[in-house]
């Protein structure tokens, strides 16, 4: 017979294919179920195992699970990555923070003698919270906003009718002491803010200035009044002074009695009484005249028209089309047609809508004005009749003084004690003077209080912008983003390949289970892999050889005469190792015999070509003699015993004692006896074989073998009492010695030299 095998060159080996040429009639028949035994680490309260089974995620699983699985972790984690960098960028835009600083003082209170008076901290915060409402109220920012420099702004048009509420929600406003701080914080071009923040304190600035001057007006009038009236009685009063002189005929009367005192002191006290009642007609009447002038200002008239606007049903249905409008634009321009006729049409529509609502304002606003000018304001009723009421209060407590002070006088006058009356109206006259100097000072502080309010309210610093993200920033944020995303994802694809816990290596099996490697084989990735003379078939040679040497040594002591090839589960390798090994054998001069005991899915007869029939199926049957079925191969000192045509009784017979008989009669006729075998898990197949083996090689495939099933087989297989001689992991990247290639170059060599040597 000759020695070299053509059929070892192909991928078949690793992969035997399906046998598709049986009949349909004898099919291969389901396993019968296999009644597992009681496994470690698989029940509650029992030991957990290997640590490899149970063991947790680690760098050596996260390693290996990304090596398996490097072109999904790849897509999906660039995927996530820019995905990540998309979400990044739209959530931290280019951004900058523009502030203003302004002094804000808060005017101190002066009393009627010239006095000022600090205001509590109570009533300091109350100022505080005022101003910051006063600069983000209505007729503020519209003020700001009316220009047409800001108005034609990019960030005022994009926002168009909700441009108030836009800066009433995004301005901030703090006090520090007495500086005020507005600041801006957004995505819009940092000019125009800048521009837009600065008319804001202007306007914020001239409201003020407004309000304290039409306050001052008020007073200043009321108060020349009051001065003239003060002046007048003190005229009379000197008048009524002179001529009591002359009617007592001057001098002083030589009485003076205690109840005379007694009656100017009780005279002098109802006049500072008559005079505290005429200050709080004074400040009741000023109070009157400020809200009669603010309620007709037309910052007051504005406001009632436009919150008469803000509920008008006309204009409440402009603003919900201009809504629906700005929606179905912003939806076209989200799905990339931006340039569409649609958009422009939509566009055209809401300019022609923007006319209208300017238009309807108009007429509308006029209408409300001439209304409004004929239609009495609550606010300002209210606030006649507390006027009125208040009024009436103090005239009725001044003409009750006026009475007191009337009869106390004519009791006076009765007794006409000359010093008495003369003191009483110098008294009087010192008093109007009194008044009348602090009226001069109230009038002088009145005509500066213009400036002062200005004054009060100083621009320390106009708006500046600050980046708060820049394009680096917005850059490294995203990017950090996308690599965290990216390695997330990964982490994420080796968890999910470390739930089946495939076999990363040999150590796996040798370290983790405790599983003897005999060898490990290199993957064949093609069929010229597999060419004689390559680096691989060499190295799979050698590999074999290793595992031949370990089967041969002290086999008749330890009984190693019958060898099952078997797998946890499918394609992994279990044909190969099987048929490798056999040649192997038969190469060291054992006549060696390879089984096919995979019955239902026989692969070697088409390996080296011979027919199916008339295999170990039909000896089981007893249809022929062992004998018979074993045929030789190409290759000297090794014959084959095909699986033949499977049926359910071939399958039943695995479990009878013909297959003792039928190993037995092997035994005599053969050195070595290799049976490739169907996997442990799911048939009871290599079981009922394995009983007449003298052991177990466990074949598994690197990257594809489960390490739980590795570990199940061999504990199912040492339950049933068979011997594991130890495992061959398949799929390892190995190195080719170079004394392996070295040699066989050598080998090739020889036969050209000597060829050469004859021609010459």
């Amino acid at each position: 017979m000759s020695n070299y095998d053509p059929g070892l060159g192909g991928s078949e080996v690793m992969y035997p294919p399906l046998a598709g040429n049986q009949d349909a009639s004898r099919a291969m028949v389901a396993a019968q179920p296999v009644a597992f035994p009681p496994m470690t680490g698989f029940g509650p309260g029992m030991p957990q195992g290997p640590e490899i089974i149970h063991g947790s995620f680690n760098q050596t699983w996260l390693l290996n699970g990304l090596r398996r699985r490097w072109m999904a972790a790849m897509l999906f984690g660039l995927l996530s990555a820019v995905l990540a960098a998309i979400f990044l960028l739209w959530i931290f835009p280019l951004s900058s923070s523009v502030t203003a600083l302004l002094e804000v003082q808060a005017q101190e209170e002066q009393t009627w003698d010239g006095e000022t008076q600090k205001m509590q901290i109570k009533e300091l915060e109350f100022f505080q919270e005022t101003q910051k409402a006063l600069l983000k109220s209505a007729f503020v920012l519209k003020r700001a906003l009316t220009p047409k420099s800001i108005a034609q702004l990019e960030a005022v048009r994009k926002e168009g009718s909700n441009a108030l509420q836009w800066l009433t929600e995004e301005l901030r406003t703090t006090f520090m002491g007495e500086i005020l701080e507005v600041r801006y914080d957004g995505e819009e071009n940092a000019e125009e803010m800048v521009k837009i923040v600065d008319s804001v304190v202007k306007a914020y600035q001239k409201e003020i200035s407004d309000t304290k001057s039409l306050q001052n007006k008020v007073v200043v009038e009321k108060l020349e009044q009051l001065h003239r009236e003060q002046s007048k009685e003190l005229e009379d009063k000197l008048d009524e002074y002179n001529k009591l002189i002359e009617t007592l005929g001057g001098g002083d009367s030589p009485i003076a009695t205690q109840i005379v005192a007694m009656l100017g002191n009780d005279i002098r006290w109802i006049d500072r009484a008559i005079i505290d009642a005429n200050k709080e007609k004074v400040e009741i009447e000023v109070a009157k005249q400020l809200i009669m002038q603010t309620a007709n200002s037309p910052a007051a008239v504005d406001d009632a028209i436009a919150a008469e606007l803000a509920e008008d049903p006309t204009m409440m249905g402009y603003q919900t089309e201009v809504y629906s409008i700005e929606e179905r634009i912003r939806a076209l321009q989200s799905i990339g047609k931006g340039s569409s006729a649609k958009i422009k049409s939509l566009q055209r529509q809401a300019q022609q809508l923007a006319q209208a609502i300017q238009q309807y304002e108009y007429q509308k606003g006029s209408e409300l004005r001439k209304e409004l000018s004929s239609r009495p304001s609550e606010a300002v009723r209210l606030a006649m009749v507390e006027y009125m009421t208040r009024r009436d209060q103090i005239n009725g407590v001044l003409a009750g003084l006026q009475e007191d002070r009337q009869e106390k006088y004519e009791q006076l006058q009765i007794r006409g004690e000359k010093s008495a009356m003369l003191a009483m109206k110098f008294s009087e006259i010192e008093q109007l003077r009194s008044i009348a100097s602090t009226m001069d000072y109230q009038l002088r502080s009145a005509s500066v209080q213009d400036q002062t309010s200005r004054d009060n309210i100083r621009i320390i610093q106009h708006a500046y912008a600050e980046e708060q993200i820049n394009i680096i920033e917005r850059c490294a944020i995203a990017g950090l983003g996308a690599v965290g995303a990216f390695c997330g994802t990964c982490y994420l694809v080796a968890m999910v390949e470390f739930r089946r816990r495939r076999l990363n290596g040999a150590s796996d099996v040798d370290e983790g289970l405790g599983i003897r490697v005999l060898g490990t084989l290199p993957p064949i990735a093609s069929r010229s892999a597999m060419q004689p003379g390559s680096p691989i078939a060499l190295q799979l040679s050698e590999s074999i050889d290793n595992v031949r040497t370990t089967i041969m040594h002290d086999s008749t002591s330890r009984g190693r005469q019958v060898v099952l090839v078997t797998s946890p589960g499918t394609m992994e390798g279990t044909t190969t190792v099987a048929s490798h090994l056999a040649l192997s054998l038969s190469r060291a001069g054992r006549r060696t015999l390879l089984v096919d005991g995979d019955l239902r899915e026989p692969a070697l007869y088409k390996l080296f070509g011979m027919p199916a029939e008339d295999g170990l199926c039909e000896v089981l049957r007893s249809e022929i003699d062992i004998s018979d079925a074993v045929r030789p191969t190409n290759t000297e000192g090794l014959w084959l015993l095909p699986a033949g045509v499977c049926d359910m009784d071939a399958i039943h017979s695995l479990a009878t004692d013909q297959l003792q008989l039928v190993f037995e009669k092997l035994r005599a006729d053969f050195d070595f006896v290799v049976i490739d075998a169907p996997p442990v898990l799911g048939l009871a197949d290599t079981l009922s074989i394995g009983q007449h083996v003298d052991g177990v090689i466990l074949t598994v495939l690197r990257d594809h073998s489960e390490v739980r099933k590795i570990y199940q087989a061999t504990e199912l297989l040492r339950s049933l009492g068979i011997r594991v001689l130890g495992s061959v992991v398949n799929g390892v990247p190995l190195k080719a010695d170079r004394r392996i290639t070295r040699l066989h170059r050598n080998l090739n060599a020889k036969p050209k030299k000597l060829s050469e040597a004859v021609e010459s």
